[in-house]
C-alpha cells in the first residue's frame, strides 16, 4: 500500500497530463487529469491561504456576482468527464485548446505550493513561452523557454519538448 499526500497525488496528476500533452495523445486524458490536478491544488491553495490562487478561477476581475457561473463555464468538461448522473446520455463540444490554459492554472499553482522541482513543469512553461512569445517576459526563471529559442526549438516539434522533461538539463522550480 502507497501512502500518497493530496499535493503529491496533484503533482503526479499533473507530471503525466503535461506527458500525455507533448506526446499528442488523446486531449480528454490530458483535460480529466490536467483538471483533477488543478482542482486539489487550487483546494490546497485556497485552505492554506495561499497568495497565488488561480488565474482561472480566482481572478479578481470576475464579479462575485458572475462568479458561480463563471466557475460552472471553466469546469463544465470536467464535471462532464466525471460524472454521468444528472444527463447520462449528454453530449459536449469540447475545444482542445482548453487544455493549455487548465495546465497552466496547475503548473502555476504547482509551483507555488511545492518547493519540489517538477521537471514537467518547468518545460510546459519553457514550450508555452515559446508557443506565446509575448509571455516569455512575464515569467521569471524561463530557463526552458530560453533554451528552446536558443537552440531553434519549436513549440510545434512537442516530442523535443518532451525530450527535455527526462534530460532535466536545468533544475529550478516551474
Amino acid at each position: 500500500m502507497e501512502r500518497i499526500t493530496k499535493l503529491d497525488g496533484a503533482r503526479r496528476h499533473l507530471d503525466q497530463a503535461i506527458r500525455l500533452f507533448f506526446e499528442d495523445r488523446d486531449p480528454l486524458v490530458v483535460h480529466t487529469l490536467a483538471a483533477a490536478a488543478q482542482g486539489t491544488l487550487r483546494d490546497i491553495a485556497r485552505v492554506n491561504d495561499s497568495q497565488f490562487k488561480s488565474i482561472l478561477h480566482d481572478h479578481p476581475d470576475i464579479p462575485d456576482d458572475h462568479r458561480k457561473d463563471w466557475v460552472n463555464a471553466l469546469n463544465a468538461p470536467r464535471n462532464f468527464f466525471k460524472h454521468a448522473d444528472r444527463d447520462p446520455q449528454g453530449v459536449l463540444e469540447f475545444d482542445p485548446s482548453v487544455n493549455i490554459s487548465t495546465l497552466l492554472d496547475a503548473v502555476l499553482l504547482c509551483g507555488s505550493l511545492s518547493n519540489e522541482y517538477l521537471s514537467a513543469a518547468n518545460v510546459f512553461m519553457g514550450w508555452f513561452t515559446t508557443k506565446f512569445p509575448e509571455m516569455r517576459n512575464s515569467i521569471s526563471n524561463n530557463q526552458i523557454g530560453e533554451f528552446a529559442v536558443h537552440n531553434g526549438i519549436s513549440p510545434d516539434d512537442k516530442a523535443k519538448f518532451l525530450e527535455l522533461i527526462d534530460a532535466r538539463i536545468l533544475i529550478g522550480r516551474a
